[in-house]
């Protein structure tokens, strides 16, 4: 028995020793520490090094919102074989992805840690167009967030299939998305929070929500003190509309 009880903790110790562990910031965070931003489509898999366990992905740009467009990424893991233990991904031509990348040694490389999500050019047409915005305004203000992290926040109160959100009715925002500048509480809880730039309708309805509702998730790694202050991205997705468990207004999409 003593034996099998030694076998199970090695085990599982290995499995905790290689198991993969990423960092995983907000999207605005994201894009501000990218050196290219955009919407990439798969076009070719080849070149696997079976001993680096790398392969190359020939790439075009559908969309781009910052930096310089490129050609060839450095993909970790084998193709159709990728180990998730070691952070490895897979990519397939035909495969639409938005990433928000920088240079490492001369080349873009991606991981399962890498900021990329995947990206549906034709049913995700209205996202990429308030991504574009978003991404604009992040870029002309962003001196103004010196100081400052983006967080995400979840809804503790969610019951149904969207959040209270995205339950707001006869919703037309003027504006695409809205960033707000919030304290947080012991518990997490917004405390005080200050507009930055809003949707432009149910502004106080969506302020109300946010200080009633929502538990802020700190960044990662962060060292969160009571009265520390955030910044909150809120995006507009009418893609979402008739998905069942898309969020309408939501942190990230």
């Amino acid at each position: 028995m003593k034996k099998l009880l030694f076998f199970f903790f090695l085990v599982l110790n290995v499995v905790t020793l290689y198991a993969c562990k990423c960092k995983t910031d907000p999207l605005a965070e994201n894009y501000l520490a990218a050196d290219v931003a955009g919407i990439i489509r798969i076009i070719k898999v080849y070149g696997e090094n079976a001993e680096q366990r790398t392969y190359k992905a020939d790439i075009k740009f559908e969309k781009i919102y910052k930096g310089k467009k490129f050609q060839t990424l450095t993909v970790r893991g084998l193709i159709g074989n990728p180990y998730s233990g070691a952070c490895e991904t897979d990519v397939q031509p035909g495969e639409t992805y938005l990433i928000l990348l920088n240079k490492y040694n001369g080349e873009y490389s991606i991981s399962s840690c890498s900021p990329k999500y995947r990206f549906d050019m034709e049913k995700e047409k209205a996202t990429s167009e308030v991504l574009e915005k978003t991404f604009a305004y992040i870029d002309k203000n962003k001196f103004d967030f010196t100081g400052l992290q983006f967080a995400t926040c979840f809804d503790e109160l969610q019951k149904g299939n969207k959040s209270d959100l995205s339950a707001i009715k006869n919703f037309s925002p003027k504006n695409p998305f809205a960033i707000y500048k919030v304290k947080v509480n012991d518990y997490s809880k917004i405390e005080e929070l200050t507009p930055v730039t809003t949707f432009g309708d149910k502004d106080q309805e969506i302020e109300n929500i946010l200080k009633r509702n929502m538990i802020i998730d700190t960044p990662m790694f962060f060292d969160h003190k009571p009265g520390e202050e955030f910044l909150i991205l809120l995006l507009y997705l009418p893609d979402n509309i008739n998905t069942k468990y898309g969020e309408i207004i939501n942190f990230e999409w």
